[in-house]
């Protein structure tokens, strides 16, 4: 997880400026996804296409916006909840380069009518649902579908792309929030926050929530049963990189960039997006490394020993346990 943040930060995320969005189904619409991973898998792809669609809409027709999109089948109980997080570009590229920037009064709207409509069409197009059933839920307040990009993080934000990579990369699950397991095999699941709130939340003022709490007693098989529905199939790919991130996206500026030449004042204006600051590899792994060190120092599980080997250095390094960390002292 703090690989991949410190890799999304520094190697994938251009410096401009970007948002975390978060698409929701309504829970109507969950047992689908949760019985049927091919469906769920096609979700990233359906969110991108919606932010697609609008940017070029605003910014003109060849507008490519880059993007991270992570799956999530997990809520903050274990309970089955398929979303998606997504680190965006707060705008979009033009073929020539030039970058160029959402209008700030571009509301959630035009994406998530996009996003609902390409859900219902999903479900429409397998079988899944009845058109009667479309018709009913759009006549509803509230249908249960949201786009959230609330969040910015302007350009050069290095820390606030690493902290949100991290949450897009969590586990579905915390070793530190099992509290107990009892005599008969009951396990006491902690929620991530302290405060108590209604599980589940209602939509509206007129409907009713489930009984406030932080926590969750699960019997021994429905653990079980909460916690393996999150294991990926094998061969499936949890976080996709699209438009100017997606990998061929980014081979391409890296050739662009290694076959310019050295000179400034030799480049065209405009001739290609702005690229990542990139560090000098012995001091990119040494920053690697000690970002992990830190993450082990400040673990209060027990630790566990391996040999790790050091990429490019020819050699190992041989990391001993010392005992169990209480904190970060």
């Amino acid at each position: 997880m703090i690989l991949f943040a410190l890799r999304v930060a520094e190697d994938v995320c251009l410096p401009v400026p970007h948002r975390q969005f978060v698409w929701t189904i309504p829970k109507r619409l969950r047992i689908f996804f949760r019985f049927h991973r091919r469906l769920l898998n096609r979700l990233p792809r359906l969110a991108w296409e919606s932010v697609i669609e609008v940017c070029r809409a605003v910014l003109g027709p060849d507008a490519t916006p880059g993007g991270i999109l992570a799956l999530q089948t997990f809520g903050t109980l274990i309970h089955f909840h398929p979303h998606l997080h997504g680190l965006l570009t707060d705008g979009a590229f033009t073929p020539d380069g030039r970058f160029l920037p959402v209008p700030v009064n571009l509301t959630h709207e035009p994406f998530r009518r996009l996003w609902e409509h390409k859900v219902f069409s999903l479900l429409l197009d397998e079988g899944r649902i009845e058109p009667a059933l479309v018709e009913q839920m759009r006549s509803w307040r509230h249908s249960g579908f949201n786009v959230d990009r609330s969040v910015r993080l302007a350009a050069g934000d290095r820390d606030g792309l690493e902290r949100l990579a991290q949450y897009m990369a969590r586990s579905p699950f915390s070793l530190s929030r099992l509290i107990r397991i009892t005599p008969a095999g009951k396990v006491l699941y902690k929620a991530e926050k302290d405060r108590c709130q209604r599980y589940p939340q209602p939509a509206s003022e007129d409907l009713f929530g489930g009984v406030a709490r932080n926590y969750q007693l699960f019997e021994p098989l429905d653990f079980l049963a909460e916690l393996v529905q999150h294991i990926p199939n094998k061969g499936e790919h949890l976080i996709r990189y699209y438009g100017c991130y997606s990998n061929k996206a980014r081979g391409l500026r890296a050739k662009s960039a290694a076959a310019r030449p050295a000179d400034p004042a030799t480049l065209p204006a405009g001739d290609a997006p702005p690229q990542p600051v990139m560090a000098e590899p012995g001091r990119l792994d040494r920053r690697r490394w000690a970002a992990l060190i830190k993450h082990i120092l400040n673990s209060r599980e027990t630790l566990s020993i391996s040999v790790l080997n050091r990429p490019g250095s020819g050699g190992i390094l041989r990391a001993c346990c010392l005992g169990v960390v209480s904190g970060p002292s």
